[in-house]
């Protein structure tokens, strides 16, 4: 893969995890796999995807992190 590309989609990455951070107020480990699918998918060019994304995202993949699903 060429270093361009690969440094666009780190930069992806790293953008969706700060949205996702800022709207839970927190890291959920699950966020680093949804979003690397949200840039392998090119879902993130637009801040209502990601988080529409996420959501979809947690629905499908349910945590078993106590931390998580015992959250206030």
């Amino acid at each position: 893969m060429d270093y361009a590309i690969r440094e666009e989609r780190r930069d992806g990455r790293t953008m969706v995890l700060e949205t996702l951070i800022r709207f839970e107020s927190f890291l959920d480990p699950r966020m680093y796999a949804c979003a690397d699918y949200l840039v392998s998918a090119g879902l993130y060019t637009e801040i209502s995807h990601i988080i529409q994304g996420w959501n979809d995202w947690k629905v499908e993949n349910p945590s078993d992190n106590p931390q998580v699903t015992n959250r206030l």
